[in-house]
């Protein structure tokens, strides 16, 4: 790795102008030094003779947040998805994890899921996933990207735009490069261009992608906002051997009966951190009795119990995540070679569910792939793939989200028929092993949600709602099926 500054990278910029070469170096150059942006880079790494990173800000030498991502502090962890993907990805990263202090957990057996109300049958679900702080996570893998030989570091960088011709041709043209000044030097003198094969905008959910493609005459990709408006207060607490033993989490899924969700995580350093959410008005305390009091009144006892006995290693502090969103860039017909988008830049979870990092992980799969394809197509193979993975989470997320009524957003007739067996799911889950596995494999991204309803669990869900019924006296199902839908 060369870590350059502004002034050589200038330097650079003229010459190559100067030379006037009818091709763009074999160069690939990613927008943005997040988690997101150094696994596009180690892909890239194999496939061009140079990887250019940029980042407007300073990249930490340590496991501390980077100035972009002021919710690092907040709960993180590894879904099992996500995990195997980075693994494969840096062979041996997972020790390196581990002696940071991380932690597995089977999903299904070491790991306590409520939702709402309602516990989960527990069972070995075969997959782990990693408790362990986002700095620490982020870090070891910045250490692993920073040392590959063919990469460059540049900060202190604003990308002002695409360099490219807009085209009529039906592949939608190309790029060829970017566009960038010195952070603060927005108004001296125009923009110097960097000539690259491919441009990877890892640069979050703030894109400018949309706008810099726009502004080629190129078309710009369908959104989708779903307005969740959460907050969420966390802490981070001293850990004793007798707080929740036998257990690495306690999860709480929000549902419409139970809008609050909540985490309990294992994290080095013998620490839990705890998150409890609400949405809209019903934002969680920033201080410590307050934060016990709804921890006491929203949180299963397993969670409750922690925070009751366990010392608090800081004040809480708070978050808000106004809403997720979506642009769907398979969807355009014609989509210019030369540019991708990754992690944030294409898809922005409620950060609840904790897919951010997962996805991400599976998108940088998702380009491998496509590039052992070679460059020719790159663009609609990718952004083809990124779309199966990005659909497993989304329709996860923005199903249950949709679930909570003040969550705004349309609800048709099918997404209320599913979030209504979805809750029938939950039901069955109390007391039949298989059907939480099945849901927990849908959560960390190892099944599809229509996996929920394959006939053998479809059976074991309604056969409990028969059994539940029979119970009450009443229809199968009855009141949590109304709520939910």
């Amino acid at each position: 790795m060369a870590l350059l500054d502004t002034c050589a990278l200038a330097a650079l910029c003229h010459q190559e102008s100067q030379a006037a070469a009818a091709t763009p170096p074999k160069r690939a150059v990613v927008i943005g030094g997040s988690l997101a942006g150094l696994l596009a880079a180690r892909v890239l790494h194999d496939h061009f003779d140079e990887v250019w990173l940029l980042d407007r800000h300073p990249l930490p030498g340590d496991d501390e947040p980077r100035r972009a991502t002021p919710h690092t502090r907040h709960t993180h962890a590894l879904l099992a998805r996500g995990r195997q993907a980075i693994e494969a990805l840096f062979p041996g990263i997972g020790d390196a994890w581990l002696a940071a202090g991380g932690r597995l957990g089977d999903v299904g057996s070491e790991a306590a899921f409520y939702a709402g109300r309602r516990r989960f049958a527990q069972a070995p679900a075969d997959a782990q996933g990693l408790c362990l702080g986002r700095g620490a996570i982020e870090g070891t893998l910045r250490r692993r990207v920073l040392a590959l030989p063919r990469l460059r570091v540049v900060t202190g960088i604003d990308v002002q735009g695409l360099a490219g011709r807009p085209s009529a041709e039906r592949a939608g043209g190309r790029i060829d490069g970017l566009r960038w000044r010195a952070a603060g030097d927005e108004a001296r003198g125009p923009a110097a261009t960097l000539r690259a094969a491919l441009v990877v905008d890892a640069s979050g959910r703030a894109s400018r992608l949309p706008k810099w493609l726009a502004e080629l005459g190129h078309a710009t990709p369908d959104e989708q906002a779903v307005q969740v408006d959460i907050r969420y207060a966390t802490a981070y607490l001293r850990r004793a051997p007798h707080h929740a033993p036998g257990l690495e989490a306690v999860i709480t899924a929000a549902t419409a009966d139970h809008p609050a969700p909540s985490v309990l995580l294992s994290q080095e350093g013998e620490r839990w951190v705890v998150t409890l959410g609400g949405y809209g008005a019903d934002a969680p305390p920033l201080d410590r009795a307050g934060f016990i009091a709804r921890a006491q009144r929203t949180a299963p006892p397993e969670l409750a119990a922690v925070v009751q006995d366990a010392e608090f290693l800081c004040e809480p502090f708070g978050y808000r995540f106004p809403h997720s969103q979506r642009r769907f860039y398979e969807r355009l017909r014609h989509l210019p070679e030369g540019v991708l988008a990754i992690g944030d830049s294409i898809c922005s979870f409620n950060p609840v569910f904790g897919q951010g990092m997962s996805v991400a992980a599976c998108e940088a799969e998702a380009l491998q792939a496509a590039l052992a394809l070679g460059q020719s197509g790159l663009a609609r193979r990718y952004f083809r793939a990124a779309a199966r993975v990005i659909d497993i989470a989304w329709q996860t997320a923005v199903g249950a989200d949709l679930a909570i009524p003040s969550v705004q957003g349309e609800r048709p007739l099918p997404l209320r028929m599913i979030n209504a067996y979805v809750a029938r799911v939950f039901d069955a889950a109390q007391t039949d092993a298989v059907v939480a596995v099945a849901f927990q494999r849908v959560s960390h991204l190892l099944a599809e949600p229509p996996s929920l309803m394959r006939p053998a669990i479809m059976a074991r869900v309604l056969r409990a709602a028969w059994r539940a019924g029979r119970q009450r006296g009443g229809a199968p199902g009855g009141a949590q099926t109304r709520a939910a839908a």
